[in-house]
């Protein structure tokens, strides 16, 4: 099978984008299928792929996030100090302040792939979609496009903004991309980038978790009717991934669970809907429970006891919400989801 020379690994949160990285770098390496890398133990899988970043160099991992720029990724200038010499040709006190070219993160690798030909070389970018890419790629986007690298048809080089010296991308390179959909749609990726790379798409995967079961509750069947429901009061690029769940597959208690849904599900939750509360007790299904079952409390405001007898006149009649956390531990808060 063609191995594209850009994969981007695009889902919501916890679908183990970031997890599914080794294995693709891996795959490229060693020119093994994803399914077969995805067999291995993960302990090899990570053991192999240390070896090949930290040892020949092959795999390189960097995040974007939104002060990364050109500078860090490709080239920039750093001012260094320098000692002068004096008239007489001694080191002085004095030193004066120059400018240096520095080699960015791709642009060193790309440099070190060059000069072994005969190997895969794999760069990782966490989170695309969190840096500006047109910025930091630059004049990048156009020579990482597979046509235009080195020993190509249609082979085309750059002349670098600091350097000014004429860089190429190798054709033994590999860029894998990860891309969180509820951050930002994929319709906002510069569409340059979109063209250069092989979409994967990773949703949640229940099925993970098929026989999984915390006193009587079936976690399968928890994940799949939650994600139903934020499918449909959100969207399918906001729904929770499968890698928050995966601590019960070896401890599967209750204190797990209620340590994944205080610390993880509800604030997620409420991140998404931006705290409307109602829509959270919708997917947690809270209107068909026993107060003391349901995660998300509504109480109702007696504005004329707070405020005094003609309040309601001139406020909304709201309703406050409360998390309940006695719920985390109660099984019927699971069960009656």
């Amino acid at each position: 099978a063609r191995i594209p020379k850009g994969v981007l690994l695009m889902g919501p949160p916890g679908t183990g984008k970031t997890y599914n990285t080794i294995a693709y770098a891996i795959s490229i390496i060693y020119g093994r299928s994803v399914r077969d890398v995805m067999g291995d133990d993960y302990g090899e899988l990570l053991e192999k792929y240390n070896a090949l970043k930290t040892l020949y160099g092959q795999i390189e991992f960097t995040t974007f996030h939104q002060s990364f720029g050109y500078e860090e990724f490709v080239e920039g200038i750093k001012p260094v100090f320098i000692q002068v010499m004096n008239e007489k040709g001694e080191r002085s006190r004095k030193e004066e302040m120059v400018y240096k070219v520095n080699q960015g993160v791709f642009k060193r690798f790309c440099d070190e792939a060059a000069k072994n030909p005969g190997e895969k070389y794999v760069f990782i970018i966490d989170e695309i979609n969190r840096g500006n890419v047109s910025k930091i790629f630059g004049e990048m986007i156009t020579i990482i496009e597979p046509t235009k690298r080195l020993g190509q048809a249609e082979e085309a080089t750059v002349k670098l903004a600091y350097s000014q010296e004429a860089f190429g991308v190798p054709d033994n390179v590999y860029i894998i991309g990860t891309m969180n959909t509820a951050d930002r749609s994929i319709a906002m990726l510069d569409s340059a980038l979109r063209r250069r790379f092989d979409f994967v798409e990773m949703m949640p995967n229940p099925e993970l978790l098929r026989g999984v079961t915390v006193e009587g509750i079936d976690i399968c069947e928890l994940m799949y009717k939650i994600n139903k429901r934020v499918e449909i009061l959100l969207d399918r690029d906001h729904t929770i991934g499968h890698a928050y769940f995966m601590p019960l597959r070896s401890r599967p208690s209750l204190a797990v669970l209620a340590h994944i849904f205080k610390n993880a599900i509800v604030p997620l939750l409420q991140d998404y809907f931006y705290d409307d509360y109602e829509k959270i007790r919708l997917v947690l299904g809270d209107a068909n429970k026993e107060p003391n079952e349901q995660f998300v409390i509504k109480t109702d405001v007696d504005y004329a006891q707070i405020f005094g007898a003609n309040a309601e006149l001139y406020l909304e009649n709201d309703d406050i919400y409360t998390i309940n956390n006695a719920a985390f531990g109660n099984v019927n808060a699971y069960l009656k989801i």
